[in-house]
């Protein structure tokens, strides 16, 4: 048993090596940044249309994953499995598909962006494609969040309060909503961070303009070609982004826990 646990540990600081090292590479050559040579202007325009194209999302996937979500918790309903294997499909996809798909449905000469654009409303390579990618690739991560917070609220409180007198949205408001808010919370972080990390889908159908669609991502490939150092920032800033999200995401879900 003894030898057992000896080559477990042993794998496990292995692996942990595996996942740490590039990361320490990272930390050290992130250290070499010269700060007099970032190209604020390049760095400013891409957090900008990160933060406003990702916030818009974000709004729109808590108009349709919460309810989605919730209903999926409680409802039974014939083929829901295959439904439900659906909205999980752009989890798992390639970007680059995920970027074809968008592109054939939204683009110029898609299926709906066809008749947009006859109506003035430009699609594809506008900041308009750059929001429609965010919540195509995170909405799929907050319903699948949101369900699994409404699943784990006690069904039996909430007919309790109907059986009291409470209707189906005071239930909702005073009950299942405060019970599953964490679960909520961690969700639209995850899916947050989901859709501002997105690369190749961004790249194929919202292009790569300065100012318009360039996203964090987009500006870190830009910038490995002419500014290192615009490169190593911009992902330092991603990488300490990431880190707080999964630090808050794993404190909220221990509270949940106990």
């Amino acid at each position: 048993m003894k030898k057992d646990h000896k080559w477990l540990r042993l794998n496990y600081v292995f692996t942990l090596t595996f996942t740490v090292l590039p990361f320490l590479a990272f930390i050290i050559r992130g250290r070499l940044v010269e700060f007099n040579a970032l190209d604020w202007q390049v760095i400013s325009s891409s957090l900008w249309v990160s933060l406003k194209c990702s916030l818009i999302a974000m709004l729109i996937v808590i108009l349709l994953g919460l309810p989605t979500g919730y209903y999926i918790a409680r409802h039974s309903f014939k083929y829901k499995i295959f439904f439900d294997t659906l909205f999980n499909l752009p989890m798992i996809l390639p970007p680059a598909v995920i970027g074809l798909l968008l592109l054939l449905t939204y683009g110029s000469h898609g299926f709906i962006g066809r008749y947009l654009l006859a109506m003035g409303i430009k699609t594809s390579f506008s900041s308009f494609a750059v929001i429609l990618t965010f919540i195509f690739v995170s909405l799929p991560v907050f319903i699948k969040g949101v369900s699994v917070a409404f699943s784990e609220v006690d069904e039996q409180l909430e007919t309790t309060a109907r059986i009291l007198g409470d209707s189906p949205l005071q239930v909702f408001k005073r009950i299942t909503f405060p019970l599953a808010k964490k679960g909520l919370i961690v969700s639209l972080l995850m899916a947050w961070t989901r859709g501002l990390s997105e690369f190749g889908a961004t790249i194929m159908f919202a292009g790569n303009l300065k100012g318009v669609t360039q996203t964090l991502p987009l500006a870190i490939y830009s910038a490995m070609e002419s500014n290192m150092n615009n490169a190593l920032f911009i992902s330092f800033f991603m990488f300490i982004l990431a880190l707080l999200v999964l630090v808050s995401t794993h404190l909220l879900s221990e509270e949940r826990d106990t």
